[in-house]
């Protein structure tokens, strides 16, 4: 952790406060097929699936790639086009936004284009699915979420 900022990570116990919160949401950057439990995108991580109440911050086509926050050079993408990406599943400046993925470094990317957008309230979960899905008394859950209405657009495109 940065001693300096701790406040800008959170850990397990912490992210469980968060999906307990109306004014927080803990924001899955990780792929489609991760999101539901169709792969864990690491050949290291067992399990598949999702923390329950998280809610898909959509990175890209896998867990190697964040094809919608950077452009084909991988330079970052225009800061209105990633908002718009996250504002296409709901997900708004107006709540504290803890990112994570698999690993760290999907919701750590998330975390500073909230930070540089000038988000009020964000941090990273940096244990992430890693750390949560090494735990066997933390849930997790597989297939559509029970929002999925809030992910149509997304629906659309990966379950053709």
């Amino acid at each position: 952790s940065i001693p300096q900022n701790p406040e800008l990570f959170v850990d397990t116990p912490e992210a469980k406060e968060i999906l307990a919160s109306k004014e927080a949401e803990l924001v899955s950057v990780r792929s489609w097929p991760e999101f539901i439990g169709k792969v864990s995108g690491y050949n290291y991580i067992e399990k598949k699936g999702r923390i329950p109440g998280a809610v898909f911050g959509n990175c890209g086509s896998d867990a190697y790639h964040m094809e919608n926050y950077r452009n084909l050079d991988h330079t970052t993408r225009e800061f209105h086009e990633i908002e718009q990406n996250w504002k296409d599943v709901g997900i708004t400046s107006d709540k504290h936004l803890a990112f994570y993925c698999g690993t760290g470094w999907r919701g750590s990317e998330a975390f500073f284009n909230a930070w540089l957008m000038g988000y009020p309230k964000v941090s990273v979960y940096d244990g992430g699915w890693f750390e949560w899905s090494n735990d066997p008394n933390n849930p997790y859950e597989t297939g559509l979420p029970e929002n999925s209405e809030r992910y149509k657009e997304i629906i659309d495109i990966y379950e053709k």
